[in-house]
């Protein structure tokens, strides 16, 4: 099973709240780029914030093929891992994607694959793509990270 763990791209740096932070032109197309390293989606799980809302609507409009998608209110920037690999990623499904932010994601990456990751932190619209028969910690292999 694969893994991709996609940070939002580039966010507007004022709102009222933080999860009404908007994506900028440059963060849009920086994220309609890394469609193209996707294969079709089993399952999306996406964050409520509206900058990863908005980065998820433009890799399916560039394309993406998605079976299943849910927004889920635990993979938002501070959120406890064990939800995540205890409900989300115990789907038994060949490709699943998870767009949400940082430190959310770079936390989840070096949890699964351990000392492989110990250097992720995923910038704005950067995508990493890990491996594993099923997702525990130190389990998983990191394949790249683009």
């Amino acid at each position: 099973m694969k893994l991709y763990l996609m940070r939002h791209g580039d966010a507007e740096p004022f709102s009222p709240n933080d999860a009404g932070r908007a994506l900028t032109p440059t963060g849009r197309g920086a994220v309609a780029s890394k469609a193209r390293l996707l294969p079709e989606i089993d399952q999306m799980t996406v964050s409520p914030y509206l900058r990863a809302l908005q980065s998820a609507d433009i890799l399916i409009e560039q394309g993406l093929n998605v079976k299943h998608r849910q927004v889920d209110d635990r993979v938002t920037p501070d959120c406890s891992l064990e939800p995540i690999i205890d409900d989300i990623l115990r789907a038994d499904l060949p490709n699943q994607l998870v767009v949400a932010h940082n430190p959310l994601l770079s936390r989840l990456a070096r949890h699964l694959a351990g000392d492989e990751a110990r250097g992720v932190n995923l910038g704005t619209a950067q995508v990493a793509c890990l491996e594993a028969d099923e997702f525990l910690p130190g389990c998983a292999t990191l394949l790249w990270v683009k």
